[in-house]
């Protein structure tokens, strides 16, 4: 579950009022699966269904939507273009929701058995797929103001500065 580990401090690190407030991000895991070969190889994979709630969450959904697609273009570019992500909202008030995610991930384990020493190596491999040519490391959200059709509002920005 080293991936999922990995997706909310994303998420965290770059979802507006995550990192004062994270256990608004709450993570499930339901019906998980583990793919194995038997034999002394013990390594195997995770098919990982996450869903994702952010609780009490009054801000943009692309705001969650863009880091969240960002992180999954990286590691775990392989999902389907139509279900990569499903959605769902509790709506509380005219402000504010429950906004529910649901993703598959999958984490690949390494396990090399040494039978005469009686060790196991375990590796996690959570290989990223450089799929963005883009060298851009610093990110801003401008989203259009509604009012004014060319003026665009900074929403969010996380990552390193560029260097000038």
């Amino acid at each position: 579950m080293e991936k999922l580990k990995a997706l909310r401090k994303h998420l965290i690190d770059r979802v507006p009022g995550l990192k004062k407030n994270p256990d608004r991000l709450l993570t499930f895991v339901e019906q998980g699966t583990v793919e194995f070969h038997r034999g002394q190889n013990l390594s195997h994979e995770y098919s990982i269904p996450v869903r994702i709630v952010l609780t009490d969450y009054s801000g943009s959904l692309d705001l969650v939507m863009l880091p969240l697609l960002q992180w999954l273009t990286t590691f775990q570019p392989n999902l389907t273009p139509t279900e990569a992500v499903r959605l769902d909202a509790e709506i509380l008030s005219n402000t504010a929701m429950d906004l529910s995610l649901q993703v598959t991930l999958t984490e690949r384990v390494v396990a090399i058995v040494d039978c005469v020493a009686g060790k196991i190596q375990v590796d996690h491999r959570k290989p990223e797929f450089d799929i963005i040519t883009c060298p851009a490391t610093h990110w801003q959200i401008f989203i259009r103001d509604e009012e004014a059709e060319d003026d665009y509002t900074l929403i969010a920005e996380w990552g390193e500065e560029s260097a000038p």
